[in-house]
């Protein structure tokens, strides 16, 4: 069983494009990066400023992480 650590949310800076927001998503629900840049991608078509206002503070805000 995972400790709460390894199930919060984070930034992963080892596998980033931008800033790590959708790979450490990815990380913490056990899903392919290409799908939640997918869902990222998506949400930025539907809701273009909410996207990028949640992309940034998700980026600011949130610890970063060096996971391979």
């Amino acid at each position: 069983m995972n400790n709460s650590s390894e199930q919060s949310w984070f930034c992963n800076k080892a596998h980033r494009k931008i800033y790590g927001v959708c790979a450490g998503l990815a990380s913490c629900y056990q899903q392919p990066i290409w799908i939640m840049r997918l869902l990222a991608i998506a949400l930025l078509f539907v809701f273009p400023v909410a996207a990028i206002i949640a992309y940034l503070a998700a980026a600011f805000l949130l610890p970063d992480r060096y996971q391979p």
